[in-house]
């Protein structure tokens, strides 16, 4: 199938998908409920990120979606946008490649590690997320500890903040006291989108003067200014 008209980086991301299904038998999958929500006519698709690679995601959804078409894609309060790929049947459901637009073409380079203790959450295909501990920090990477093992090729989404990574697992070890550190490379980042500050409502000059006037003793005068009638010169 080819994309006429998509931007070589759009096609990129496909010859990446295309090779997912292949990638996620020993990657595993994710499990994140999101909705797709195509930014031209807001009309929106509920589905499961059933996993992702470095540029793109799947999507299992309850119908077809076009091809070719921009959207946003919103997994709790998180927001990244991306193209649609590629759309096909998947047993009783559609499976989607969508496009994660926020990489550069320049690559990735080594960066020194930061040591930090940050808290923050493992997201499970199943159950509750696992509170994990954010041990160092890279322009690529980190290392985290949980309590829990991963598997070094594994496909991982962290939340910590008003941040939402995922991440593949690179190596795994176990700690004393039944704790594992891990180091895992991070392929995108999204930021919780900010709320604008709520504005005090707003209160009528007459309203406070009138006010202002009675809590004074004035309560006469402030009656007389709001009903005498100007007097004409």
């Amino acid at each position: 199938m080819e994309f006429q008209g998509l931007p070589e980086s759009a096609t990129h991301h496909f010859d990446v998908a295309s090779d997912w299904q292949s990638r996620q038998i020993s990657y595993g999958s994710v499990q994140i409920h999101v909705s797709v929500v195509d930014v031209l006519s807001d009309y929106a698709v509920s589905g499961v990120l059933h996993g992702f690679m470095p540029g793109a995601v799947t999507i299992l959804v309850s119908e077809p979606l076009s091809e070719q078409r921009t959207v946003a894609v919103h997994l709790s309060s998180f927001v990244f946008e991306g193209q649609t790929l590629y759309c096909g049947p998947h047993e009783s459901q559609y499976e989607v490649h969508i496009s994660i637009d926020d990489i550069e073409g320049s690559g990735r380079r080594k960066a020194p590690r930061f040591p930090v203790t940050i808290p923050a959450e493992l997201l499970r295909p199943s159950g509750d997320p696992v509170a994990i501990t954010i041990r160092d920090l890279s322009r690529d990477g980190m290392g985290i500890e949980s309590p829990v093992p991963l598997i070094a090729g594994q496909p991982i989404a962290i939340v910590s903040g008003p941040a939402f990574i995922f991440a593949i697992v690179r190596h795994c070890r176990e700690l004393p006291g039944n704790m594992f550190r891990a180091g895992v490379e991070m392929h995108h980042l999204f930021d919780r989108p900010r709320q604008p500050p709520v504005k005090p409502p707003r209160v009528k000059w007459t309203q406070w003067l009138t006010k202002a006037l009675r809590s004074a003793g004035s309560n006469s005068i402030g009656i007389a200014l709001w009903h005498d009638p100007p007097s004409s010169r």
